[in-house]
This record gives structure tokens, sequence and C-alpha cells, in this order.
């Protein structure tokens, strides 16, 4: 008997006897993805704490191997990372018609506050308001990130090599203030710990 798939529908977990309970279980997961989507500001990384929180520890609708999983897929895919991590356990909850309702809960609210954020701006601009009070967006988005990249640390480093290639990649990001960075880190990383699981193999 061949390996079940990892990723698939879990439909067999929520078939319960009447199908609007299932409803029910579906609306609630569609609210949380609400829930999620209005307070997702900080990109993947914060998001991916987020999901943590709320989707895996709070709901248990993944675990968080499959939830870290799912990222690592997703990320390799060209396209934002949260939107297609976020679609995948839509489509793992409750296969493709969740899934796409999941896009749509998940992509409306950034679509609509960034356009009213737009027309605000311009409008500011037009009557010569200051924009002043928009200095505390950075910081905010910094300490979104450093709690994120704390959350996702706990969980996915594990060995002295996975927290030397951490440290150095911050540290070459800090420092060094160019696009290329992020690409010759990810290879670098991903030629380290690849010759690393080939001696655990051996």
């Amino acid at each position: 008997m061949g390996k079940k798939r990892f990723f698939q529908p879990m439909l067999l977990d929520y078939s319960l006897p009447h199908p609007g309970v299932r409803q029910i279980r579906y609306f609630i997961f569609l609210k949380d993805i609400l829930l999620l989507a209005l307070g997702a500001f900080g990109g993947p990384q914060a998001h991916m704490a987020m999901m943590i929180k709320h989707l895996v520890k709070k709901r248990a609708y993944l675990t968080e191997e499959e939830l870290i999983e799912l990222n690592a897929l997703c990320s390799v895919l060209p396209g934002p990372s949260s939107t297609q991590t976020i679609t995948a356990i839509g489509y793992k909850v409750g296969g493709p018609n969740l899934a796409y309702l999941t896009l749509i809960v998940w992509t409306l609210p950034a679509v609509v506050i960034m356009t009213l954020t737009g027309i605000c701006i311009s409008y500011l601009q037009e009557q010569r308001i200051s924009l002043h009070f928009t200095r505390f967006i950075q910081p905010m988005a910094v300490g979104f990130m450093l709690y994120a990249g704390v959350q996702i640390g706990r969980k996915v480093i594990h060995t002295v090599t996975a927290a030397g290639i951490s440290i150095l990649a911050a540290v070459a990001s800090f420092f060094l203030q160019s696009p290329w960075v992020a690409p010759l880190v990810l290879v670098a990383g991903g030629i380290t710990t690849a010759f690393q699981f080939q001696k655990l193999e051996r």
C-alpha cells in the first residue's frame, strides 16, 4: 500500500453527519482567515507567525510541520507566498471550493485598505497636509519582522548549522544592501544544508 499523500483535502476529517454542520465549520475557518487578513502586516514572515498562532495552535486546522512544509513549497513558486500558503490551507481543509473562498477573503481586505489608503494620501498631498505621522510605520514593520523571526526561528532552528546560517544571513542582509544578497544567501544555505543532510544519511 503506497504512502498517503500529504497534500490532499481533509474532507474526511470534516465529513460530519449533517452538511450544515460542515458548512458552519467552513464559515468559522473563513472568519479566522478574515481576522488574519485584517491584521496581516509585516510581510510573509509575520504572516507565518500569525498562521502558527491562530491556525495551528488555536484552531488546529493543520500541524506546524504541515504548515512549514506548505510554506516552503509556496516560497519556491512565483508569486506571493503568503497568499499561496493560505489558499493551500483552505484547499487542505475543505477542497477547491473553500480554497477559492479563502483566496477572496484573504485578499479583499488588503485591496480595500490599500485602495482607500492611496486615495487618502493623494488627498492629503493635494491639500498640502503633512504626512509626518507616517514615520511610525517603518519601526512598526521592523517590530513585526523581529517578532516573526523569533517565532519562526523557534520552530525551524534545531541545529548548530541552522543557527549559524541564520546568524550569517541576518548579518549579510543588514550590512550588504543589495538585491543579490537574498538569492545568494538562499543558495548558500541550501547547499550547506544539502551537504549536511547527506552526511546524516550516511
